[in-house]
């Protein structure tokens, strides 16, 4: 079905074989057409399949082709676009129709069904020659009957405001000087709007962009009523404010709340088949707008989340709309330039779904476009290739899928041989971000040692011109540095991820609040002090003012702000569990319940309630137990179902349930067969067990999990296992006191570990094992000093220096060793030749 221009303004359907359908097929045809894209959102073609078979309407060849489809949405598709082609021999959309009606589904399905039913019969589709055809953009003047209503004729648009030019971009848009800039709000009945920038053009064997403004009016649509909710307080708020990062956030904030409102109108001007035919929404100006900024995405977030709380999903539209270009244009990869375009374009919309969340459908836009360039062999897309690849990695690294990250590691080092290979290849890859992936999934997987070398690769590998990478490597390698207990050099990353954050992108930007969890992260593993709780509340203020709205990055920074209150034992009020909740509950909205992410939120939660019994009154705590038995049983179900029973993260969750347990007696859990201490015994037992089988004696874990069960014995009044438990713990520290694997900073655990262990020995009077450990102690204590260093907000908004000077000072131990170690050789070499 194609459009023709009858006279200006006025665009009538015109069918490419008009003999061989009756006027009723038309109409059936335009139907599907116009109710497109919610049968692509709604359909699944299960429910409805075996009908069509029954009826005739399709062949095995026809399921072929529906099967063949990789998505719910992309098979509905292939449905939709196979019924118009059935011809008049077969009553395809009467079988279509009563399929819907009576689906092979549940009745909150059917009652779905009914609605796009409804949507059909209510499409009213006037015949081409009609005057009154809703692709007429402006009123016939020989007949008023069918005159649009409230719509004055051009020039005198701007009078009105009813019209909008929604294809041609004004770059110079007239705002009124005297407006309140705090205030400032989209005066959109003053302003010609560009949607549209050109579309792909077929030619005989490839698909170029046109590159040109295509002008056209488009009045805005009858009943037209915004359904953004626009946070007034919130821009109120930046408006008042005297801190110029708040003055400039409101600035963005005014240009993105413009965008999102443009963005609206044309939506909805294309749902209602209101634009000319060719038109796509994925490649209109406004939406090019906005993917050109990815340093503004989040600004947008609040607005797409109003828009779905009223079942508008514009993001979806703009995904079936890449879908129907990259379909309808099959033979794209012939031409550079058009994979130049369309990658670009598809990078984009990655990168937006998942800043957004949007984890597994973004995944499912990269498949297609891997796909895409797969068809082409051009050596100018290999490394297009190779960064569709490593972004795979990313965005399944995001997604907690590590083992389809993994597969997304092999394919990108598949392209790095094959790269090398040429004589060009040698130097054009920089594999910084790709080793930095890896080492981020190792560290998840609990390898610590291979991630952190890999993080130590990907630090030297990493170009400063690419600032994002930077952020993201030394937020990476912050985890692994702590994991391996490289305290101080975790610290110095730390403070400079935040120093360089805040220099290139400012303090209201995603990047600039990741660079802050991480150093939150730190603090609270081994600061844990009162600047530690400040930074963790800053955190959470800045995480607000960045995104106005629940997002995951929004549950991780009340997460944090849960565990520094823990930490530094703020149990007064009830704001740590407070925060727990929150996170927990953002998440929820946010994440399955399924989601492997989601056991990091139980955790909190779990720890946040055992201290919330530990502090409440007897008739609460039995209850309040309970609620953290249940919250550790759900981490414990995700932490095995997504990483296995022998793993870090399940054995991390075993010694939480041990804690549980720990603090209950026989009237907390009645359905126990075991008493609770026999059964905390046996978790804790459980966790140092799955450590010795997944991390070295030195790991910072295992210790840990073994001083939890040696700290259980001493109060469950075992004083033979506690000393056989906390005597490993204690001489695998000491003997750690002279290598690099020392921490070199106090942290009061391993301080308790000591004295608990002291004491134990003292009650048993073995007074030679406790002068001996109290001289392990003492050597302990002065080998590893309080880090008294307080880091303020000063220190972290200074600006940093560059990356190659700071990462010599980070490795500068490293270069002494290998200075003395040629010195070492050149003295051999001199002794050998004399």
């Amino acid at each position: 079905m194609t459009a023709a221009v009858n006279r200006k303004g006025t665009f009538v359907l015109s069918d490419p074989e008009p003999t061989r359908e009756s006027g009723m097929d038309k109409q059936n045809v335009m139907r599907l057409r116009i109710n497109r894209i919610a049968l692509v959102q709604e359909l699944r073609v299960e429910h409805i399949l075996n009908h069509l078979i029954d009826t005739q309407v399709l062949s095995e060849e026809d399921l072929k082709k529906i099967h063949a489809g990789s998505s719910h949405s992309d098979k509905a598709r292939i449905l939709v676009d196979l019924l118009p082609g059935k011809g008049q021999h077969i009553d395809w959309y009467r079988s279509f129709r009563e399929a819907l009606q009576n689906p092979e589904a549940a009745q909150d399905i059917k009652k779905r069904y009914r609605l796009l039913v409804d949507f059909l019969d209510n499409t009213v589709i006037h015949r081409p020659n009609s005057q009154q055809s809703k692709f007429s953009e402006l009123p016939n003047p020989r007949k008023d009957s069918f005159k649009l209503p409230k719509y004055d004729p051009l020039p005198n648009i701007k009078a009105n405001g009813q019209a909008q030019n929604v294809l041609i971009l004004d770059d110079e848009r007239k705002q009124d000087e005297k407006e309140d800039n705090s205030l400032r709000e989209v005066d959109e009945k003053d302003e010609k709007i560009s949607m549209w920038s050109g579309t792909f053009e077929k030619t005989n064997d490839s698909v170029t962009l046109v590159k040109g403004y295509f002008q056209q009016w488009i009045p805005t649509p009858d009943n037209f009523r915004s359904l953004l909710t626009v946070p007034q307080e919130h821009l109120h708020q930046l408006g008042r404010s005297s801190d110029p990062a708040d003055r400039e956030q409101l600035e963005h904030e005014t240009r993105a709340l413009e965008r999102i409102k443009k963005l609206e109108i044309v939506t909805v001007l294309a749902r209602r088949k209101m634009l000319p035919t060719g038109f796509e929404l994925c490649m209109c100006d406004i939406v090019q707008e906005i993917f050109r900024e990815p340093q503004y995405y989040h600004l947008y977030f609040k607005y797409l989340k109003s828009l779905e709380a009223n079942d508008v999903n514009l993001l979806q539209d703009i995904v079936t709309s890449f879908y129907s270009v990259l379909k309808s244009n099959t033979k794209q990869a012939r031409n550079s330039e058009s994979v130049k375009h369309f990658t670009s374009l598809a990078f984009q919309l990655i990168d937006f779904m998942t800043e957004y969340g949007y984890y597994t459908d973004a995944e499912k836009v990269m498949s297609v476009l891997m796909q895409f360039l797969s068809e082409s062999h051009h050596l100018d897309i290999w490394m297009t290739k190779y960064r569709g690849y490593v972004k795979l990695m990313h965005l399944r690294n995001r997604n907690y899928n590590f083992l389809s990250a993994s597969q997304a590691y092999q394919y990108a080092v598949e392209m790095t041989w094959q790269i090398k290979m040429m004589s060009f290849g040698q130097n054009i890859i920089n594999e910084g971000e790709l080793q930095n992936e890896l080492s981020h999934m190792l560290l998840e997987l609990g390898s610590i040692n291979p991630a952190y070398s890999w993080a130590q690769s990907a630090l030297k590998a990493v170009q400063e011109t690419d600032k994002v990478v930077v952020v993201n490597t030394l937020c990476n390698a912050v985890m692994a540095f702590c994991a391996r207990w490289q305290v101080k050099k975790a610290e110095k990353l730390a403070i400079y991820a935040t120093q360089f954050a805040h220099h290139h992108f400012g303090k209201r930007n995603p990047l600039y609040l990741k660079a802050l969890l991480h150093l939150c992260h730190f603090s609270t593993e081994f600061k844990q002090d009162e600047s530690g709780l400040q930074l963790a509340m800053y955190t959470l203020s800045t995480a607000k003012k960045i995104y106005c709205c629940d997002t995951i990055e929004l549950a991780f920074a009340h997460r944090a702000a849960s565990k520094a209150l823990m930490v530094c034992q703020r149990f007064d009020t009830e704001k740590y569990y407070y925060h727990a909740y929150e996170g927990l509950r953002i998440a929820r909205r946010i994440l399955t319940e399924d989601h492997p992410m989601l056991y990091l939120f139980l955790h909190t939660s779990a720890s946040a309630l055992q201290w919330k019994a530990f502090h409440a009154s007897k008739e609460s705590q039995d209850r309040t137990l309970a609620l953290a038995e249940g919250e550790a049983r759900k981490a414990l179900e995700l932490v095995i179902q997504h990483y296995g029973e022998v793993s870090l993260r399940t054995a991390q969750v075993y010694s939480l349930l041990g804690q549980v347990y720990s603090k209950m007696d026989r009237n907390t859990m009645p359905e126990l067969a075991k008493h609770p201490l026999q059964v905390a015994e046996d978790m804790l037992q459980t966790s140092v067990a799955l450590m010795k089988l997944c991390q070295p004696s030195t790991s910072y874990f295992r210790l840990l999990a073994a001083a939890t069960l040696g700290t259980f014995y001493k109060i469950t009044e075992k004083p033979k296992e506690c000393i056989m438990i906390l005597r490993v713990v204690v001489d695998s520290i000491a003997s750690m006191l002279y290598t690099q694997d020392s921490p070199g900073v106090y942290m009061k655990w391993v301080h308790t570990c000591f004295e608990n262990l002291i004491h134990t020995l003292q009650s048993l009077n073995i007074n030679k094992q406790v002068d001996a450990t109290q001289i392990q102690l003492s050597h302990w204590l002065r080998d590893n000093p309080r880090l008294e260093t307080v880091v303020s907000m000063t220190t972290l908004h200074e600006a940093p220096c560059s990356l190659e000077v700071f990462m010599g000072e980070f490795n500068s131990w490293e270069k002494r060793t290998k200075k003395a170690l040629n010195f070492v050789k050149e003295a051999k070499t001199g002794d050998n030749q004399q």
